[in-house]
């Protein structure tokens, strides 16, 4: 299979997100508007312009990094369609990857790479990824490796369970409730000479992501500070018994 310009269009058309969606979510500190489908699917055109306008900028400074243009078309697609036939374009056979929930760990090689979002996937059958216009940032080396980081939107409806690292039949699970998350997340991705990904880490915060789905109470809430408390209480006797024990 050849991977083309309408695979990608036709992807972007694509609706994926259950319906209907809140207008704002309220469990953070403040209201947050929600983006809806057709916000989202702009947003990601606009970075995608945005960025091949940066590769020619690039060039006009003597750097050729056009072939990153057709790698992130390629990496979206497969994630918004599930379809990993492009893998070995994009990713060495031993890569790499962290993220929040390998909790300190790294999944190793592409099929622990590959588990690892599924698992996501099979907890917000509509999730959907949007990078943000302004928020790419790139690092190229003189021995022909490259760094990037980008930031972007997670949308979707959290029906569960989230598998925790090692992703499979013994993990730890995040309970779904239904509820829907939009919250943000950089990925940093480190590309050998040949263009392919040898490491990544996906970075975002933790409670933001379990307060908007509802599973940790608002900040200002009276739940949330008693939960606080409680930790507080839990930590004073973990001290005190590390001390009394030898």
């Amino acid at each position: 299979m050849v991977f083309t310009e309408e695979m990608f269009q036709e992807a972007l058309r694509q609706p994926r997100l259950r319906q209907p969606l809140p207008d704002v979510l309220l469990t953070r500190a403040e209201p947050i508007p929600v983006m809806d489908e057709d916000e989202l699917s702009a947003m990601t055109r606009r970075w995608f312009a945005e960025y091949e306008a940066k590769i020619a900028f690039y060039a006009d400074h003597g750097l050729d990094i056009g072939w990153t243009l057709e790698w992130a078309k390629k990496y979206w697609w497969s994630w918004l369609v599930r379809d990993m036939s492009f893998n070995h374009e994009l990713y060495t056979d031993d890569l790499l990857y962290k993220d929040v929930t390998t909790m300190g760990g790294y999944t190793r090689g592409l099929k622990e790479f590959v588990d690892y979002n599924f698992a996501f996937f099979d907890a917000i059958p509509d999730w959907r990824y949007d990078p943000i216009p302004g928020q790419v940032f790139l690092d190229p080396r003189p021995d022909g490796s490259m760094g990037m980081a980008v930031r972007y939107y997670g949308s979707g409806h959290l029906v569960g369970p989230l598998k925790l690292h090692p992703y499979d039949d013994t993990a730890m699970t995040i309970p779904g409730n239904g509820a829907f998350v939009q919250c943000t997340a950089v990925d940093r991705y480190h590309f050998n000479a040949d263009g392919l990904m040898y490491e990544g880490e996906t970075l975002y915060d933790i409670l933001d992501a379990v307060q908007t789905t509802g599973m940790l109470p608002a900040p200002q809430s009276r739940g949330f500070n008693a939960m606080m408390r409680t930790a507080g209480l839990a930590n004073a006797v973990a001290t005190r018994v590390r001390r009394v024990l030898p």
